[in-house]
């Protein structure tokens, strides 16, 4: 029976999660310049750091001028430098 359970609440919290794309050569520059690599590194970013204290949002339901004010606040919360808030904008940015 707490097999069952156990599945149940891992299938109940995966149904939850948000899912993020994952860049591809399509998203390079789309919207912000940047690399594939950057693209990769920010989505590794946002998902371990800012996943870390709270559920993640699509990156297309907030605007760039949005996701500025949001990262300007959230990056030193999360202990992101400077160049990895950047990384994290370029990736949510370029959806």
């Amino acid at each position: 029976m707490k097999v069952v359970v156990t599945l149940l609440l891992l299938l109940t919290f995966a149904a939850c999660t948000t899912q993020l794309y994952v860049p591809t050569t399509a998203n390079v520059s789309k919207h912000e310049a940047a690399t594939l690599a950057e693209l990769q590194q920010g989505h590794d970013l946002y998902s371990s750091k800012c996943g870390r204290c709270h559920s993640l949002k699509k990156p297309s339901s907030r605007t760039a001028a949005q996701w500025t004010k949001i990262l300007e606040k959230m990056g030193p919360k999360a202990k992101l430098s400077k160049d990895q808030t950047a990384l994290v904008y370029k990736y949510v940015v370029n959806y």
